[in-house]
């Protein structure tokens, strides 16, 4: 087992994420530090990591319905349960913005819609209500929304950035000298990784790009595509 009272203090102190121009050493001396888990720590920590990817790669030809089994069996993995429910409730949020892009998209039947989450029978039920019926649970989700609908999508991905990033540091300063701590604060260093080699012009052409595949195919009468988890 590790010694947290030594790793913890060793990690770099990461800036906001909205103030971040660099990160405060390269990941491959941030991983050195880490050697200092022990393999069933490391094996967690991976899982985590693959959990929170924005970029899966190698995932892109699974169904929505493997996809999302993957992803419950890979938090099932996740022993630490409030490290659990906090990626638990970061992939409900990609189900959430996903969803809501479908159904911009035209998708008009939401019980062909596949993701993870436990209300996923309200979205599918909900399909057509504003915010499913769920603004009461997520009140960003209205922020969301209007993101999307104005087409915003470096808004939409700073939004959704900085709650989890927010979420992942008040956890961290909760859970102190432990490996949720430490597997909160590589979350974090990961998504900075994500958020300096974001350009917001790719990104705004890569959701315009979506939109227009995904109208193309149902102006053609193809079947309505359904989520994969990449997508979100």
């Amino acid at each position: 087992m590790a010694n947290y009272y030594t790793l913890v203090p060793a990690l770099p102190a990461l800036a906001p994420l909205n103030k971040l121009q660099e990160l405060p050493c390269s990941t491959l001396k941030l991983e050195q530090r880490l050697t200092m888990l022990d393999e069933h720590d490391r094996a967690q920590l991976e899982c985590a990591l693959r959990l929170c990817q924005r970029e899966r790669l190698g995932d892109e030809a699974l169904s929505d319905a493997d996809e999302v089994q993957r992803w419950r069996d890979e938090l099932a993995q996740i022993e630490d349960a409030d490290l659990r429910a906090l990626i638990s409730d970061y992939l409900e949020s990609r189900t959430l913005v996903a969803a809501l892009r479908y159904r911009l998209a035209g998708q008009q039947n939401g019980h062909e819609f596949e993701g993870f989450s436990e209300r996923l029978w309200l979205i599918q039920r909900n399909w057509q209500l504003p915010l499913f019926g769920l603004e009461g649970h997520f009140p960003w989700l209205a922020r969301a929304r209007e993101a999307l609908e104005a087409g915003q999508a470096r808004a939409l991905e700073q939004m959704l950035l900085e709650r989890f990033w927010e979420r992942l540091r008040r956890f961290e300063r909760a859970q102190m000298f432990s490996f949720a701590a430490v597997a909160a604060y590589r979350l974090r260093w990961a998504l900075a990784e994500y958020r300096l080699r974001w350009d917001a012009t790719a990104a705004q052409d890569s959701f315009d790009q979506w939109v227009t595949g995904v109208l193309a195919r149902f102006g053609t009468g193809a079947e309505a595509p359904l989520w994969t988890g990449s997508e979100a």
